[in-house]
């Protein structure tokens, strides 16, 4: 399975991966988005204009 990991440093917090994928990505205290899961069954079905989401 792919797994997701979010890079803090780069999160815009604009919340195209958390309205797209809630059951994957919440924001934290700060504002910027993370990883609920560290693994998932798909394709994200979307680009992070920030760069910030890695699947591998």
């Amino acid at each position: 399975m792919p797994k997701v990991k979010v890079n803090s440093d780069l999160c815009g917090s604009c919340g195209l991966c958390v309205g797209s994928r809630p059951e994957v990505f919440e924001f934290d205290e700060d504002g910027r988005a993370k990883a609920v899961v560290d693994e998932i069954d798909d394709e994200l079905g979307f680009d992070c204009p920030f760069g910030a989401i890695d699947v591998e």
